[in-house]
């Protein structure tokens, strides 16, 4: 799973004593949210004998005594894994568009609610700390996001405070792990259980109904304003993706990978590209049309073949994390026009 939320993560801004007194000053100071106001939050009864649980994470264990009522998601992916067993987080960390409250995935479940937004939760985590806690959560999540081991103890001081697993990098957190781990700790482990298998079922038909897939290599990648591209790995929510229908990464590719789960192919070396099967570029703020008019991009076999997939920003924002919820909703956008583009290598 969990891998870049947007399109390459910025290191997270520490703002060390500011963050550290302005969350200092939510706990001390804010007031609980009427029960009616818009951060009123819902969840269903644990199951028998889940609670409580103890979860280790990056920065220790976390005990969760009784069944938490107001959730704060802010890790990137973490209100769509709460939104998936019932439960409405007081905050939400949006994908890319910072003030995107629902997102084609999880507006149903979501409806009217209408959970504070925390924005650039990737990149400013510390920014959003006070505005976190003044919805006064029982419990935090913060497992699809980089916290510093200061933004924990912060946070840890005025609720429960969950992260990733310590084995697991930042952005990199398969997106199994995270439902399982949020799921214990509120204590709902069945029903996450659940909803993986319901996942792994789902893109088993995928692989079932495209075979043609098997065997073969992908890999996605998003223009950068140099002429160059970004490449993402195997490690990466994208590259997973690609991964969970049934293709694989080209080892050729490998030695570009230099940042974690991505690296970068200059302009001058694209028709590395040449020797993969099938390439999703996915847009960034205008970056598939900056293709479409690059003369070096459009003479590439791989393009001129019809090997190349473009998907739009939300798609390619989707696919960068995965969630029981962004797994289907992405999969019916993208695997049709890759199964095409496979048709073609």
């Amino acid at each position: 799973m969990h891998t870049s939320p947007v399109r390459l993560p910025r290191p997270i801004r520490l703002g060390a004593v500011a963050v550290t007194a302005a969350a200092a000053l939510a706990v001390g100071g804010c007031t609980p949210p009427d029960e009616n106001s818009a951060t009123s939050a819902s969840a269903p009864a644990p199951e028998a004998g889940a609670l409580p649980v103890t979860i280790d994470h990056r920065y220790g264990t976390t005990t969760v005594e009784s069944a938490p009522k107001r959730v704060a998601a802010m890790g990137v992916g973490d209100a769509d894994t709460l939104l998936a067993l019932g439960i409405t987080p007081t905050t939400i960390a949006p994908f890319a568009d910072p003030t995107q409250r629902s997102a084609p995935w999880n507006a149903d479940l979501l409806g009217d609610a209408e959970p504070v937004i925390l924005p650039q939760t990737a990149a400013q985590f510390g920014d959003q700390i006070a505005k976190a806690l003044a919805t006064d959560p029982d419990l935090v999540t913060a497992v699809g996001a980089a916290a510093t081991q200061q933004q924990y103890d912060v946070l840890s001081k005025a609720a429960p405070t969950i992260v990733g697993p310590k084995e697991y990098p930042n952005w990199q957190i398969p997106w199994d792990v995270q439902t399982t781990e949020i799921g214990r700790s509120v204590g709902l482990p069945r029903a996450a259980e659940a909803k993986i298998g319901e996942t792994n079922d789902f893109l088993a038909g995928v692989r079932a109904k495209h075979p043609e897939f098997a065997g073969k290599t992908g890999v996605v990648i998003s223009a950068l304003p140099t002429g160059a591209v970004s490449v993402f790995s195997a490690q990466d929510g994208r590259g997973q993706a690609l991964a969970d229908y049934g293709l694989t990464f080209p080892e050729s590719l490998k030695p570009a990978i230099t940042n974690g789960f991505y690296g970068e192919i200059s302009a001058e070396n694209l028709n590395m590209l040449n020797d993969v099967d099938v390439v999703v570029a996915v847009d960034w703020e205008g970056a598939n049309e900056r293709l479409k008019k690059d003369p070096t991009w459009t003479k590439l076999p791989v393009v001129t073949e019809g090997r190349t997939v473009y998907l739009d920003q939300q798609v390619g924002s989707a696919m960068s994390v995965p969630t029981v919820l962004t797994i289907p909703w992405v999969a019916d956008q993208a695997v049709g026009p890759i199964a095409q583009a496979a048709s073609k290598s």
